[in-house]
């Protein structure tokens, strides 16, 4: 096993367990009162979501050397998986938290 390859598995082993939990449970709708204080369950669900792309992004880019993928072959999925899945996410999570902002600045009074 070489450096490189401790290198991709540790990379890979700390992203699925800083990463990978508190997304699954923002997806779920799980989340500290501070942050559903903050956000409606549209945002903290679109923010697990972006935490989801965020680690697949990682994971895809340390898993393709450890499987013996040829850098030239698969340079179309590690761009998607690299700037592109990042970029992808941080506009998911902003669209969605711009949204809620304005229907909750212009939401419609109940009538009584």
């Amino acid at each position: 096993m070489t450096a490189a390859h401790t290198f991709a598995w540790a990379w890979s082993l700390g992203w699925t367990l800083l990463v990978l939990p508190p997304a699954l449970a923002l997806l779920r709708g799980w989340a500290p009162a501070w942050v559903c204080r903050r956000a409606t369950p549209r945002m903290v669900r679109m923010r697990g979501v972006g935490g989801l792309i965020l680690w697949a992004s990682a994971v895809t880019s340390a898993v393709l050397p450890l499987v013996g993928a040829r850098t030239d072959a698969w340079y179309p999925v590690r761009t998607l998986a690299g700037p592109v899945a990042v970029i992808a996410a941080i506009a998911l999570v902003a669209v969605t938290d711009v949204a809620e902002r304005r229907r909750r600045r212009n939401a419609v009074p109940t009538s009584q």
